[in-house]
């Protein structure tokens, strides 16, 4: 959806200041916030907004059988929509959805492995790249690890 957007910005030559909005949950938008809303769905269109509600719903659900139901219905949707990046979108849910729906059984994710990555590629950027990796590995393992840690490291070395 964010790639329609930033796609018709660029051929019509509009800034569209809603983004957050575009992301907020459907139920949450005030009246006011949906007629901000109102020039985006006229530049594209309202289904691919509707459609990532939709999918967002999958992890709202209560058990597999339900999300199951939910994201056929997303597939559905995305294969209806006549939208490339929506097809693909849909193709991608449909490779995708056993390890989708793995989540009602496990109730797992990979929020600590994303954190950690996000972490890490901050402190590539505020080290300006990787010019002395062995540096850059002792910064890594002093920022990451628990400062308990680490005393315990430093004193058992000197």
């Amino acid at each position: 959806m964010d790639e329609l957007r930033t796609m018709i910005q660029s051929i019509e030559r509009k800034k569209f200041q809603v983004k957050p909005l575009l992301m907020k949950s459907s139920h949450k938008l005030t009246d006011a916030e949906f007629e901000r809303l109102q020039p985006c769905f006229e530049a594209f269109p309202k289904i691919a907004w509707q459609i990532i509600h939709q999918l967002r719903k999958v992890y709202w659900q209560k058990d597999w059988k339900k999300a199951h139901s939910q994201i056929r219905k997303v597939i559905w949707l995305c294969e209806q929509s006549q939208i490339e990046q929506m097809v693909n979108l849909g193709k991608t849910l449909k490779r995708r959805k056993t390890e989708i729906l793995n989540y009602y059984i496990s109730k797992a994710s990979n929020a600590k492995t994303e954190a950690l990555h996000a972490r890490f590629e901050t402190m590539k950027r505020l080290h300006c790249g990787i010019r002395n990796v062995e540096r850059f590995a002792k910064r890594l393992m002093f920022c990451l690890l628990p400062f308990s840690i680490l005393t315990e490291l430093f004193t058992q070395s000197v």
